[in-house]
């Protein structure tokens, strides 16, 4: 399962949202001060216009405390995905995410929203190869050059590929995206091994990007509630047989619900696209929620 080994999952008594999870930062195609095209920008204030009283600031308003996680918070869920692995029972599957979300998350909206760093950086990636393809972005089109003069193969153009869209960070939740990209570019690979990574049409950006966010989904389940499949009483073909359904039920429908999105959105910016895939996310545990 990869990230899940030395995690127990978060306790209760915690926020539902960690307040780090804003920290983290997809790297940038240029890291470059960009140069400001209008130079009236760069001189001081225009002593000749007359000056507007500013209103008086408004009163701060309290700080609002965050949500805290409740006790037991994954038990229903953990019971339920308990069944699943010794059974493979989708029903068993559907009731533990649906419990993971209402009662582990505090409901749909929540468990999506501790994913919005997944949903950014799918967005992220999905405008850097728009970029790649199109040639829009001199920083990016660099990065192409470079790869092409030395006739980069097919694994080190996806392994580039994540070293760009992906935060460089050692946390769980950056180590999950790194690993959640690198296996949709495999799975994207294997696929179609002659498929040109730097060329790719929008229809496999957005295949690519849902499969990014099911494998988020996955390792997000995996994090929290999968020790349950540590048991020795699995045998190791069963585990990653059930890991592997496991992965394929939310891959299932998670896509489905993007594809659903997607065609309401055409020519999206990168905060629409962020906001497709947030939704996506929210509909899915929406769905499993109605299981329980």
């Amino acid at each position: 399962m990869g990230t899940s080994g030395s995690s127990d999952g978060p306790g209760p008594g915690v926020p539902f949202d960690p307040p780090w999870l804003d920290d983290i930062d997809a790297p940038q195609p240029d890291d470059g001060n960009q140069q400001n095209d209008n130079p009236k920008d760069d001189q001081g204030p225009d002593d000749t216009q007359p000056k507007k009283e500013q209103p008086e600031p408004l009163p701060e308003k309290p700080a609002v405390p965050p949500e805290v996680a409740p006790p037991k918070r994954f038990l229903g869920a953990r019971r339920a995905l308990r069944e699943f692995a010794k059974s493979g029972s989708g029903d068993a599957f559907s009731r533990a995410v649906g419990h993971y979300s209402r009662t582990g998350m505090g409901g749909a909206r929540s468990a999506a929203n501790r994913m919005r760093t997944s949903t950014r950086l799918g967005a992220g990636a999905f405008g850097f190869l728009q970029a790649a393809r199109d040639r829009t972005d001199p920083a990016i089109n660099e990065w192409v050059g470079s790869l092409t003069a030395r006739n980069a193969s097919a694994q080190e153009i996806a392994d580039e590929i994540v070293r760009r869209t992906m935060p460089a960070g050692g946390s769980q939740d950056e180590a999950a995206s790194q690993q959640s990209m690198d296996q949709a570019m495999q799975d994207l690979l294997a696929r179609d091994p002659d498929i040109d990574l730097l060329n790719l049409d929008d229809n496999n950006i957005w295949s690519l990007i849902e499969s990014f966010l099911s494998y988020e989904a996955f390792y997000r389940l995996s994090l929290d509630i999968g020790q349950v499949f540590e048991d020795a009483a699995l045998s190791p073909r069963i585990r990653v047989t059930r890991l592997k359904e496991m992965r394929n039920y939310l891959k299932a429908e998670l896509s489905s619900q993007v594809e659903e999105l997607r065609e309401e959105t055409s020519n999206a910016t990168s905060g629409q696209l962020q906001s497709v895939l947030q939704h996506a996310l929210e509909n899915t545990f929406s769905v499993y929620e109605r299981s329980i």
